[in-house]
């Protein structure tokens, strides 16, 4: 609409007080205006690249951990930062696996998760969350009896 009254404004082909006269030939009519300086403004600005930062934490909004360990994997270590996202991504994924996710599959998802929480231990010796879910998921396999489940998350 504003658009609209902008061309009526400018297409003003002779002498009025307080307006703007433009010749008739460089005028731009209406229907351009409205329908085309819309797309162009649009095709002109793409999108901004996200940060390796701001990947991440979408697909960790999205439960997509595996995903986000991928992602790190592909930048490599010589990226800033590299080593604390994937310390949070492996204690998001954990987390996941031990609060969140079906419970139906118990079993298979505390080993995971064990293996999670030992990867944040393993990049970071200091973590009392990861060290207190190691020390808590492996006392639970003890009172069953059963065989602590080995390895570390890649």
């Amino acid at each position: 609409m504003i658009l609209l009254f902008l061309s009526n404004f400018f297409q003003t082909s002779g002498p009025r007080a307080g307006f703007l006269t433009i010749p008739a030939f460089l005028t731009i009519p209406a229907t351009v205006m409205v329908f085309v300086l819309p797309v162009l403004l649009v095709s002109c600005s793409g999108p901004e690249p996200q940060t390796l930062e701001a990947q991440v934490a979408g697909l960790l909004e999205q439960n997509e951990h595996e995903q986000a360990l991928e992602l790190l994997g592909d930048a490599g270590g010589d990226h800033p930062g590299a080593e604390e996202l994937r310390v949070q991504v492996h204690l998001a994924y954990a987390n996941y696996l031990t609060h969140e996710a079906d419970h139906l599959a118990m079993g298979a998802r505390m080993a995971t998760a064990l293996r999670h929480y030992r990867r944040v231990a393993e990049l970071d010796p200091g973590h009392t969350q990861a060290l207190t879910h190691i020390e808590l998921i492996e006392g639970i396999y003890e009172q069953m009896g059963r065989d602590i489940p080995e390895g570390i998350a890649e």
